[in-house]
């Protein structure tokens, strides 16, 4: 008689422990894909970083800027037509590239994501001037 009132405890716990691991799981991956979203950008910004720290400035600095904008988002500074961004959403015009000058000639040159929202499967994610880095200039300047 007392095991047939206690058969149906197997499937509440089942459900509760269930509900618990998912919502465990779930939460495991968002903040993988969140992170490993973000580690795209740093990575992508590093490697802007350097570029920029190095690349001879055109005397029109804005091809310059826009070569750089283009290798962050693109990995390529003349990036093809069809290029992908190494992240969903992520644009040239979302890149900033900000030089120091010391009369007149690049000192260091700093370049960050504006503004990027990583759309996660279970919430958006909004990263304002992040990541970010700063070099020394030591390329020259085209003429």
């Amino acid at each position: 008689m007392k095991r047939a009132r206690q058969s149906g405890h197997a499937m509440i716990e089942l459900a509760v422990s269930a509900a618990v691991m998912i919502t465990c799981i779930a939460g495991t991956f968002q903040f993988g894909y969140t992170f490993f979203v973000y580690n795209q950008l740093v990575t992508a910004v590093g490697n802007g970083g350097r570029y920029a720290a190095t690349v001879a400035v055109d005397p029109d600095r804005e091809k310059t800027n826009q070569a750089i904008r283009n290798l962050v988002v693109f990995g390529d500074p003349q990036p093809a037509r069809d290029a992908r961004p190494i992240a969903a959403g992520l644009t040239p015009e979302a890149i900033d590239v900000i030089w120091t000058d010391d009369s007149g000639a690049p000192s260091a040159v700093a370049i960050r994501v504006r503004d990027f929202t990583i759309d996660a499967v279970f919430a958006r994610f909004r990263f304002q001037n992040k990541p970010g880095v700063e070099f020394p200039y030591v390329g020259g300047v085209r003429k």
